[in-house]
């Protein structure tokens, strides 16, 4: 799922929180991905935002998902001090967005970098105790790790990657999933060019049991990210079976309205990821004549709003 649901007090899941990703876990769902957790010391990419920590209510999220037949997985990430959400959907100055991100992490020395990984392991820590068995690195749509990876973004991503490899090696040896979500491309086109293709090939290498693909940066094209014109969702398709095939011994993560999607042209080392569709359906794997009808209400931050809802809520639908 890896969705930011806003259900939080004071940067913990509250009981809204719990019972979301509880209702829509079921042995049908191999894992459900708590999504944008703050690591520690972190900064959220907005108000609403959890933050992992050793409170007892992380181990009941865990269970509650567990105890449904789905493996607990969480989305560890952080944003930086001064980072601003975009409210529209498409940038108009995409250029200056990564002209920003490029100061940032060129003004980042490296023991922020450091302290920036010390608290990935630390947040990775805290989320295997509470019970989660699936550790995801937010590395995509424009976050701090996205950039940190990025050679067109951070010059010394090379060193980044080398921490990602023995990350990834970490988790293996707790016997824990792990995965790292990707961004296809940025959302400008004089940016995305034939070096895109060499960065995802290097990613797709590090040793993580799934590389779980999106596309778009959040303050340049959040279209991308949540597709939903057919075109759109159509490129993504394409991109990630590309990828895919280029690293048949590798296993990806394919979302994106992928049930809306011939699953049979698929290659057998992806494996579908849902969103939308079980968060207006929590039913929707059993009862999959209904789903999201990209009514938009999802997008609570672009909206202005505190916390997820849905259209499909609002006509009684929720089950």
């Amino acid at each position: 799922m890896g969705v930011n649901t806003g259900y939080v007090t004071d940067g913990s899941p509250n009981e809204q929180y719990i019972e979301f990703y509880e209702r829509r876990s079921s042995p049908l769902l191999h894992c459900g991905i708590v999504g944008n957790v703050v690591i520690p010391g972190g900064i959220g990419s907005n108000a609403s935002t959890a933050i992992i920590s050793d409170n007892p209510v992380w181990g009941a999220l865990a269970r509650s998902i567990s105890g449904k037949g789905t493996i607990p997985g969480i989305q560890l990430t952080t944003a930086w001090e001064g980072y601003v959400g975009a409210r529209s959907f498409r940038s108009k100055w995409p250029e200056a967005a990564i002209a920003e991100y490029r100061e940032v992490v060129a003004n980042m020395p490296s023991s922020q970098i450091k302290d920036q990984f010390d608290q990935l392991k630390r947040g990775t820590d805290l989320a295997l105790s509470a019970g989660f068995r699936h550790i995801q690195l937010h590395a995509a749509h424009g976050y701090m790790f996205s950039l940190l990876i990025d050679p067109g973004i951070y010059e010394r991503s090379e060193a980044v990657l080398e921490k990602l490899e023995a990350w990834g090696k970490y988790l293996k040896n707790q016997g824990a999933e792990s995965s790292i979500r990707i961004s296809l491309r940025t959302g400008l086109s004089s940016f995305d060019g034939d070096e895109r293709k060499a960065f995802l090939d290097t990613i797709s290498a590090l040793p993580f049991t799934y590389i779980d693909v999106s596309s778009g940066f959040y303050n340049i094209d959040k279209q991308l990210i949540y597709p939903g014109r057919p075109e759109v969702i159509e490129k993504r398709r394409t991109e990630t079976i590309s990828l895919a095939n280029r690293h048949p011994r590798r296993l990806f993560i394919y979302s994106g309205r992928a049930l809306n999607q011939p699953e049979h042209n698929l290659p057998p080392n992806i494996h579908v990821g849902l969103c939308r569709d079980l968060i207006a359906n929590p039913d929707f794997l059993n009862k999959m004549d209904w789903g999201c009808v990209n009514a938009g209400d999802c997008h609570y931050f672009s909206r202005g709003k505190p916390n997820l809802t849905c259209h499909q809520w609002r006509l009684g639908k929720k089950v």
